[in-house]
């Protein structure tokens, strides 16, 4: 019995929330294995907490042994993690048409009361 190759985390970076998110961080983790290149989009509940790709990686990691990994995770206030979007059908291209390169990071400030 051969073990199945894992996905591989090729790079991360902030990007805006999708649309609709209640969100304000959010991460893309591309994800390959072999010819196949997929996107992760990791969101954390906590706007306090101190989010960085290194954390998106880190939640993402945990998906690599799946036949497909997940598309949207959110990292709840309790740590939990929560797969909004489960896996696509597997294809041999990356065809999801999300535009790192393009995009970038929004920063919103929420006051803090008293």
């Amino acid at each position: 019995m051969s073990k199945r190759a894992v996905w591989t985390i090729v790079r991360s970076s902030a990007v805006n929330p999708p649309d609709g998110s209640t969100f304000e961080s959010a991460y893309l983790v591309r994800v390959n294995r072999g010819s196949s290149t997929r996107d992760v989009i990791v969101e954390f509940a906590d706007a306090t907490a101190v989010v960085s790709n290194g954390y998106a990686e880190e939640v993402t990691r945990r998906f690599l042994g799946d036949e497909e990994p997940p598309r949207h995770l959110v990292v709840e206030l309790s740590k939990d993690i929560r797969v909004v979007s489960g896996p696509r059908a597997a294809t041999e291209e990356h065809d999801d048409g999300v535009d790192v390169e393009g995009r970038r990071a929004r920063i919103r400030r929420r006051g803090h009361s008293g």
